[in-house]
This record gives structure tokens, sequence and C-alpha cells, in this order.
């Protein structure tokens, strides 16, 4: 009898063992479902603006893309996709009217503008990552200039477009800084009447950024014409401690407040859009064409690498950025719109 109790007792330990080993699969189950389940995948449109030029280039894969391209933040409970609605301008004014209407959600505009409309929408705009570093080049024809020194006496041309913008700004410090005092500046032409009047020879100095720049140059080849070239970038940094951040990725702040998830994966997508660009030469290329950015393939694979594109983030973007802003505000204040930013204006994640 003792023996067979003693079975008796082993075999209901035993069933019990499995009914609790049975009951903790099930309960594992049970959470491993719960958790899957609480991770949501949320999928948001974000609009997003660019200028024809490296802006468009950086966003080039985005573009023609149209959806998440890198890793998708997730927050726990929701991972965050994007779908993308990219919507390109010739003129950074016209990306003025799409933030201030709400067009668009997200864009790259020039630094000094980006402050400025921190001011006019009342913090409404906040940057978020550097998107060029500099993209200005002297393209000169009389065979007198061979840096910003040689500019004594002389007139330099820039584009109509870029008065009022960074590009405007920056040339104008180098030439003071430069104690140039007998340089002139003119805005009078469009680019492309620049382009025209310097294969001619009515005018013999300018400022230009890319990718015109490569397509003059290439001009002025076809024309047998000697000319030289000067990076303005590498002038300015003889000049100032502070690198150009020429170009910013801005967020409408309310939009930002409800889709913060939603941005943070774009800024991953950003981040890999511009990688693309350095790196995915012949897939950017046709990109770019095929969105009008650049006009065709030999112009774009010059051009490109000449654009300085970069994807800065977080206390290295705000660190430049106002170190550029704080520069150009002592040379002209009203080229940022009187006054530097507060910390309200930089979102660093």
């Amino acid at each position: 009898m003792k023996t067979i109790s003693k079975i008796a007792a082993i075999v209901m330990s035993l069933t019990m063992i499995v009914s609790l080993a049975a009951c903790g699969a099930e309960k594992n189950n049970e959470a491993s479902s719960v958790e899957s389940a609480e991770v949501k995948t949320v999928t948001t449109e974000v609009r997003f603006g660019a200028l024809y030029g490296p802006t468009g280039v950086s966003l080039a894969k985005l573009a023609k893309e149209k959806a998440t391209i890198a890793e998708a933040y997730s927050d726990g409970a929701n991972s965050y996709t994007n779908t993308y609605t990219p919507d390109y301008v010739d003129e950074p004014t016209q990306m003025v009217g799409k933030l201030s209407s709400g067009d668009v959600d997200v864009a790259c505009v020039p630094t000094n503008l980006a402050a400025k409309l921190y001011k006019v929408t009342g913090g409404n705009i906040k940057v978020a990552a550097v998107s060029t570093l500099g993209v200005l080049y002297m393209i000169d024809t009389s065979g007198e200039v061979k840096s910003v020194a040689d500019l004594s006496g002389k007139t330099i041309y820039a584009p109509s477009s870029v008065q009022g913008s960074n590009p405007e700004y920056i040339l104008n410090y180098v030439i003071a800084r430069n104690n140039l005092t007998d340089a002139k500046v003119s805005f009078e032409y469009t680019v492309d009447e620049l382009t025209a009047k310097i294969v001619s020879g009515d005018v013999q100095t300018i400022m230009v950024p890319e990718p015109k720049a490569t397509a003059i140059k290439g001009q002025l080849k076809k024309a047998e014409k000697e000319f030289t070239v000067t990076d303005m970038q590498a002038e300015w940094n003889k000049v100032c401690d502070t690198p150009i951040a020429q170009g910013v990725v801005v967020v409408r702040a309310d939009w930002l407040k409800e889709n913060e998830g939603a941005f943070r994966t774009f800024l991953n997508d950003f981040a890999a859009s511009s990688d693309a660009a350095l790196n995915d030469t012949d897939n950017t290329v046709a990109a770019v064409v095929e969105l009008g950015v650049i006009p065709n393939e030999a112009l774009a694979k010059q051009a490109i690498p000449n654009c300085n594109i970069v994807s800065v983030t977080g206390e290295d973007m705000k660190k430049s950025v106002s170190g550029f802003i704080n520069v150009l505000l002592e040379a002209d204040p009203q080229s940022v719109g009187g006054a530097a930013p507060d910390d309200n204006f930089y979102y660093v994640g």
C-alpha cells in the first residue's frame, strides 16, 4: 500500500509540474501577444519642400522612393514609418509661403531665412539639421583673380535670386574681412543672364552656387575661354573660425508637436538620403535628373561632389548653426531678422 501511495504521489507531482509548465507557457504566450499588440505601426504622410539645387540633391532619394528608407523610430509603443510628398521650388521666398500656409511640414532653406522665419512666425519654425556647408564659387575670366584678395577695384556679379540670402551675406563678410573697401557687388542679373554675359565677356567676375557654377565652367570651356575658380568656402575659412552652415532642415513646430515620432523617422531618412547622394552616385544622378533638380547627368556627376552635402543633427547642429548665425548677426543684424533666435529655435531630439 505504501508503494502504491508513493507512486500515486509521484504521478500527481508530475501532473502538477506539467500543468504549471503549461500555464507558464500560456502566460508567456499571452504576454508576447500583448507586447506584440502594443507595438503599433504608425504611418504618416510627411510633406517636405526643397529648392532645386543642393538641397534637392540631398533629398533626391526620398523624393524618388516616397517612403521610409532607413530605420523607423520607435518609442516602445509605436513604430513610425512615413510616406513622402516632395515639393520643389525655385526660390527661397516660395518656400516661405508654403511653410507659412502649412502646405509643407518640413523644408530645406537657407540658414538666415530659417532665423527670420522663426521671428515672423512667432516661434513656429524649428531648425533640426544642417544640410549643406557651402556651395558658392567665384569664377573669373580676367586672369587677375586667384583669391578674394585680388578683388580690389572689381565688381563681383551674383544672381539676383541670392540677394537677401546667405550668399549675399557670405560674400559681403569675406570682402569686409579682406578690407576690400573698393570692391563692389551687383545683383542686377539673373543666373542665366550672368552665364551669357561671362561667356560673351560683358562681365568678368561672378559668384554663383552649384550646380550653376559647374554649368558655367562647362560653357566657358566650350567657348575656349580661360578662367579661374575660387572656392568661397575656403576663403571664408581663412577669415572666420566658424564653418559655413549654409542650408538647414526646418520643421513647423505645430506639426512637430503632433508628429514627433514621424519627424524622428524623417531625420533618419534624411541622413540616409544625404549619404546616398554622396556614395550612391549613379542612382543619385539618375534621380536628380528625373526630378529636374539638375538638368542632365554629365552636369550632375560633376556638380554633386562640390555641393558639400551633410546631415548634422543634435548638439553638433546647434553649435554649428548658432555659431554661423552669430557671425551673420555681427556682420549685418538684418540678415537674421535683427537678433539671434533663442534656444527654442533648435530641435536637438
